[in-house]
């Protein structure tokens, strides 16, 4: 019995040793879990800007609304860009609208909205679809779409390129070049930084960047001074706020905007994750712009136009069919050939000649719904087309109530 309690004992003994040994192992080797590290605020502060972009990226999708503010003594020129950002799909799609005060000159007018001669400015609206192979576009005005492919436009024109962005599927806004910019300094999610001035002088449309002093940024040199921007994150390090002051872009000598006294963007996105899709053309027509879109002197005689392309090219028209409603009807087409360009002033008596001698032969159904009776509109060749094309042109329209057909 003694022996046989001796062994049991024993054994006891043992299992207690090895549940002792295992318990001590187990509390001295287990790896401590560190801690996770932010993607954006627990990064470098000269990179933070760039994981910023790419964690609003990575969200898949976006809204924004951008403005576009330049105040001046007459009152302020403002304009909206607002709509949707698809990052998975490279897809997105955003409405525009200017305000400008009346009392701007035509001048300022023509540089902030473009020409459409004989309707004195170009839409002030427009809505635009931009995918990986095309922007499609729609002016305010118009009851179609045009879908530009990418060798449809002309490119130095930069208009349309606009539209198509690089850190986003919509260009023009200030998430272009923010990848770039530098913090100074980090109070929470809020910061300051730098940035170039050359992606947003890029970026600003019509011929405001002409207007602006070239101290900031010259074209083709490299010679550019920093913009200053205030940034705001979300928790995830996402962006939802850039305000950029490009006040000193203005004070240039002689400029439309001499009065001007500042000049900002800033640019709000919201439901990263959780926007909805971007739209699409609700039905509506869509045209071919490389069918449809040419210069108005490639417009036959009896052929109506309308001026909204979506390009900032006076010369651009689309050919519609009259039965629908229309901005304008060209009833005359003048070509000359053998001589060399004879200078502005000849050139435009020579095209202001030919039209008035075509309007008083031409059916009454081409000029019948000019809006102002009596009255019609031409365009010549400039120097440069002259010589391109070896001759000069002139083509005379009438300009219509929108909406006749």
């Amino acid at each position: 019995m003694i022996r046989r309690l001796a062994r049991t004992g024993a054994v006891l003994a043992t299992a207690s040793l090895l549940l002792t040994a295992c318990s001590g192992t187990s509390d001295d080797t287990k790896p401590k879990t560190a801690p996770s590290r932010h993607p954006v605020f627990d990064q470098k502060l000269d990179r933070q800007m760039f994981l910023a972009v790419r964690e609003t990226q990575k969200a898949g999708s976006a809204s924004f609304t951008q403005t576009l503010t330049l105040e001046t003594k007459k009152g302020k020129a403002v304009q909206t860009l607002e709509g949707r950002l698809d990052f998975a799909k490279n897809t997105g799609d955003a409405n525009i609208r200017w305000k400008v005060p009346k009392k701007f000159s035509d001048a300022a007018k023509d540089a902030i909205l473009g020409r459409a001669p004989g309707r004195a400015n170009a839409d002030a609206a427009g809505r635009f679809l931009v995918d990986g192979r095309n922007i499609t576009y729609r002016a305010g005005s118009s009851d179609y779409w045009l879908r530009y492919g990418y060798g449809d436009y002309d490119h130095s024109q930069k208009t349309l390129d606009q539209l198509r962005g690089t850190e986003a599927p919509v260009g023009g806004t200030l998430l272009e070049g923010l990848g770039g910019a530098e913090a100074k300094s980090r109070q929470g999610a809020n910061y300051q930084a730098e940035v170039d001035s050359e992606p947003l002088w890029e970026m600003l449309p019509g011929e405001i960047s002409e207007q602006l002093t070239s101290e900031m940024y010259t074209p083709g040199v490299a010679r550019t001074k920093k913009v200053a921007l205030t940034v705001s994150l979300d928790r995830q390090g996402r962006v939802t706020r850039v305000r950029a002051d490009l006040s000193r872009m203005l004070g240039k000598k002689g400029s439309l905007f001499s009065d001007a006294t500042s000049l900002t963007m800033e640019l709000v996105l919201h439901e990263h994750g959780r926007s909805k899709p971007a739209g699409g053309t609700d039905g509506g027509k869509v045209l071919d712009a490389a069918g449809t879109v040419r210069s108005i002197h490639d417009v036959k005689a009896g052929h109506c136009i309308d001026f909204s392309t979506g390009q900032r090219d006076v010369e651009l028209v689309v050919d519609v069919p009259c039965a629908k409603p229309h901005d304008g009807r060209v009833f005359a087409q003048a070509t000359y050939g053998g001589h060399a360009y004879p200078g502005r002033s000849a050139a435009k008596s020579q095209a202001s000649r030919a039209c008035n001698r075509s309007y008083g032969r031409v059916s009454d159904d081409w000029t019948a719904d000019s809006a102002d009776e009596n009255s019609y509109w031409y365009m010549w060749s400039g120097e440069y087309d002259w010589q391109q094309d070896g001759k000069g042109r002139t083509t005379c329209y009438v300009v219509t109530a929108k909406g006749a057909a």
